[in-house]
């Protein structure tokens, strides 16, 4: 199991605009760390930019190994990204999943996304859902998209704000499976029962980190972000 660093991150997006800037943060294997900031203070960036999906500055080290290239390095065996709004067509399994190795059969990624009943109750993992997951509720293609990322069995698990459809028992559900499964994770929430579950949560404001440690402490300071 692998950690990500970063050392004076920033993140540019296409148009120029920095998403983050002057991040340094540090994940140890096996860490659930999230971030909890209003619409708009760069945590959408931050989870993008490990994943290469957009450019950065700085440096990003894996594994104690300084990143040349994040965008050509750190690819899906290594990151797996889910985004705010995934479109999802099928349930994971070793066939469609694209990965056919053991960890990725033994990791039960539809039971860890809380969508082991969702599965069944479809008619199993080769059930159609419609164009786009039409077929599927909003907490459904969320936790399908968290499914497919976990399949992916990859070091890193960027999660950005996969449980905002969720009700409260089964977003913390989610997260305590991702603890349980020993992942790294770091994912974004407002929610406080989620947030308290965190090795640690990172609070950011304006494209800035402003706090971080764990939410016991940080509540005090920033419980009107969270709900």
């Amino acid at each position: 199991m692998r950690s990500p660093a970063l050392s004076d991150f920033s993140a540019v997006h296409d148009d120029g605009t920095i998403g983050v800037r002057g991040v340094d943060l540090t994940v140890s294997a096996g860490e659930l760390v999230l971030l909890l900031g209003q619409v708009g203070s760069g945590k959408s960036s931050l989870l993008a930019a490990p994943a290469g999906l957009v450019s950065t500055t700085g440096e990003v080290r894996w594994n104690d190994r300084v990143v040349e290239d994040a965008q050509a390095e750190l690819r899906p065996a290594l990151v797996s990204h889910v985004a705010q709004c995934r479109a999802c067509c099928r349930a994971p399994s070793a066939a469609t999943s694209g990965s056919t190795t053991r960890a990725a059969r033994s990791c039960r990624p539809p039971e860890t996304a809380r969508m082991g009943r969702d599965v069944a109750e479809a008619g199993g993992p080769d059930s159609l859902v419609g164009h786009r997951g039409v077929r599927l509720s909003g907490g459904q293609v969320q936790r399908l998209a968290l499914a497919r990322a976990v399949a992916c069995d990859a070091d890193l698990l960027l999660a950005d704000d996969v449980s905002s459809a969720l009700d409260a028992t089964t977003e913390l559900e989610l997260w305590s499976a991702l603890r349980a499964g020993g992942r790294t994770v770091i994912g974004a929430t407002s929610k406080a029962a989620a947030l308290a579950q965190a090795d640690r949560v990172v609070v950011l404001d304006g494209g800035r980190v402003v706090d971080a440690g764990p939410w016991s402490v940080l509540s005090r300071k920033w419980a009107h972000l969270s709900g």
